[in-house]
This record gives structure tokens, sequence and C-alpha cells, in this order.
């Protein structure tokens, strides 16, 4: 037995690779086999930090777009097809400025634009001055039912002088005829007048209205209402056949104020 260990325990072989390892562990370190490895640790590190660059470049893009709302898409409205306005746009008064007020003129409902008055008289009449014309008032008899239709003498202004003498019957009688006996279904009633329009030997006057001239009922109407308009207007050389109408509309004199039918 020699240190403790039994002789025949330990084989020769045995002894020998101990032998070998302790040398291999007492030989110092080759140079080479270090700058190898250190240049693999150096490349794995970089490897592992190119890695972590790129991850953290990424990362905010990819929360930044997984956390952003969607966006609704845009849709055009449809263009107007309504024609543009050629109207002045009035804008909002500001607090405490006065608010301009503009007059707007009363609507007339059914109203037409008066139509232009052509020529009324002939060249040759005279169109200065003034000139005597009849107007054709009413008086009434006793034991007739409707009045005699008389005429009196009037001034008139001789330029359209079959307008004027109309527009002079239908102010009605002056204060001398009324003290005469002589009365008239018109009184201040000019105002109804529109226009006096001639066409060849044709005349047509037109009204704005004749409601209230005559009283419900009146049976007289033609005596009353028509005749003194026709013959005052038929009185002139140039007008064979004088007519009347309401707004333009002959069938609202003939027909409804009359109750008679529209002439041919």
């Amino acid at each position: 037995m020699t240190d403790g260990f039994q002789d025949g325990g330990v084989s020769p072989d045995t002894l020998r690779h101990l032998a070998g390892a302790a040398a291999d562990a007492a030989r110092p370190p080759d140079p080479d086999d270090l700058r190898r490895r250190a240049r693999r640790r150096r490349a794995h590190v970089s490897a592992v930090t190119g890695l972590l660059a790129v991850v953290m470049v990424a990362l905010p893009a990819g929360v930044a777009a997984v956390t952003a709302s969607p966006q609704r898409p845009q849709v055009a409205a449809p263009a107007s097809t309504a024609p543009a306005s050629t109207a002045p746009t009035a804008s909002a008064p500001t607090v405490g400025s006065a608010r301009p007020s503009i007059p707007v003129p009363p609507a007339t409902a059914g109203a037409t634009p008066p139509e232009v008055d052509e020529s009324l008289q002939p060249a040759a009449e005279p169109t200065t001055g003034t000139r005597t014309v009849q107007l054709f008032l009413l008086r009434q008899r006793p034991g007739q039912t409707c009045p005699q239709v008389v005429a009196v003498t009037r001034g008139v202004p001789a330029r359209a002088v079959a307008k004027e003498a109309l527009r002079a019957l239908l102010d009605g009688p002056t204060r001398a005829e009324r003290a005469a006996g002589l009365t008239s279904v018109f009184d201040d009633d000019s105002h109804r007048f529109r226009y006096l329009k001639l066409d060849g030997p044709q005349a047509r006057a037109d009204f704005t209205d004749l409601d209230g001239i005559l009283a419900p009922g009146d049976r007289c109407e033609k005596a009353k209402l028509l005749e003194p308009m026709r013959r005052t207007l038929e009185q002139f050389d140039w007008i064979e056949q004088a007519r009347f109408s309401v707004r333009g509309d002959q069938r609202a004199f003939y027909v409804d104020v009359l109750h008679d039918r529209v002439p041919d």
C-alpha cells in the first residue's frame, strides 16, 4: 500500500490520463483561440444590438397604428341642380344695430300690370289745351223703374281726350249737376280705372274692380253702368264700339257685373 492507495487498485492507464489532464490544466491558453472567441462574442453582441434597435424603431409605429381611430370617409354632398338665385341676400343684423326697413309693395291677388296706352286719338286731333265733351249722367223720372241717361257738357284736357272724358265720368256729377237732379252710380271712382286701349275702331276700358258700384239686386245695370260709359266713349268719331273688362277679363264685366253675355 503506498500513500493510502492500494497498489493493486489503480491501473497504469488511469494514472497516465490523470497526468495528462493535470498537464493540460497547467498549460497557458492559446492567444489565437482567445482572439477567435472574442470575435465570435463581438459578432454575437452586434447581432443582438441590431435586433434590439429594429424592435425599438418598429414598436412605436405599430402601437400608433393599432391605437389610432379609423378615419370616417368624407362623402361629398351632391351638387344642387337648382338655378342660382340672382336676388341679393340680406345679411343678419348685428346686435345693437338698427335693422333697415325695406318697403314692400302690397301684393294684389290676380293683378296684372296695366297695359301701355297706345295712341288714343288720331294724329289730326288737338293734343293741347282743353276740349268740350259730353258726359252721360242719370235722371230719375217718376213712374220709371230705371233712370234716364242724359248728356251734360264738361271741359277736359285735349290730350288723350277719350280717356280724360271717361275719368271725368267716373269722378261723378259736380255739385251744380247734383243740384239739377242729375245722379250717377260713380262717385270718386276714377281710381278703379286702369287703362283705355284702342284696337282699330274698337276701344276697351279696363278696371281694377267695380265692387259696390251697384246695389245688390239692382236690375238697371245697363242703364246705370254700361250706357253712361259706352256713350261717353262712342261720342268720338274714331271709336265705333266701346267694350269693358275687369283686370283684362271681359266676362268679369259682362257676365259677373251686368249678368249678360260677352258681346260678339
